[in-house]
């Protein structure tokens, strides 16, 4: 339970079901979607500081492997996680909405329902969750998050070296990455490099062993490679 004052907002065009209602979520604001994607890529760059800094003093956290009441716990908990592996995340699609009580006044902060997959690597496997978290946000303070895992599997894997030459490519580019089966077709979570400017692009990364499937691609997507049906 949250202490929260109203604001007194003009509401239109409500959705949804809470609170024995029907009608009782607008439209969140963006800049909420902005905080917790920062909060999500903090715990890939595994900024500790960061994601406290971001963190109401009150944070309680409902997660499958653990329940995390307040700063301490949270510090902890992402201290042991970060000394055993490498997190990546892949965003599916985020929503954030702003409960309307019934005289039409606004709760503050935003809740946000968000679907992604994480990837954990460590030196032998790799553990996939597909997820969704309901997140509230509010005074630009994370506050509460409950997590829901649809799918869990640990595989194991191996190194793989990825190149590709563009040195006869004609095209602009900023940036080369490879995706694929193995990170969940993300075309900006594996970035390749040209350390010696040769038009050969280089990057070798942790892949679940078996089957792999994978592409070029520049610009996150804005153009990939390409097959033709029947051709190897």
């Amino acid at each position: 339970c949250f202490n929260l004052t109203a604001q007194d907002e003009k509401t239109t065009d409500l959705v949804g079901y809470g609170g024995g209602q029907y009608e009782v979520f607008k439209t969140g604001g963006q800049e909420s979607i902005e905080l917790w994607f920062k909060w999500m890529e903090l715990h890939v760059s595994e900024d500790l500081d960061g994601i406290l800094e971001l963190a109401h003093d009150e944070i309680y956290i409902e997660a499958p492997e653990a329940t995390l009441n307040g700063k301490s716990a949270l510090k902890d908990w992402l201290t042991a996680t970060f000394s055993n592996g490498d997190i990546t995340v892949e965003h599916r699609w985020a929503v954030p909405l702003r409960f309307v009580n019934e005289d039409g006044s606004v709760n503050p902060g935003d809740w946000i329902v968000n679907d992604y997959v994480v990837n954990y690597k460590t030196d032998d496997n790799v553990t996939i969750d597909d997820s969704e978290a309901n997140v509230y946000i509010v005074n630009d303070k994370v506050r509460y998050i409950k997590i829901f895992t649809f799918k869990k599997e640990t595989l194991q894997t191996k190194r793989v070296t990825f190149s590709v030459d563009l040195s006869n490519n004609k095209e602009s580019y900023s940036n080369v990455s490879v995706f694929g089966s193995f990170n969940n077709w993300c075309a900006s979570c594996d970035s390749l490099t040209d350390d010696d400017k040769d038009g050969i692009y280089i990057g070798t990364f942790d892949v679940p062993v078996g089957e792999l499937q994978y592409k070029f691609t520049l610009d996150n997507q804005s153009i990939e490679e390409q097959f033709e049906a029947g051709t190897k």
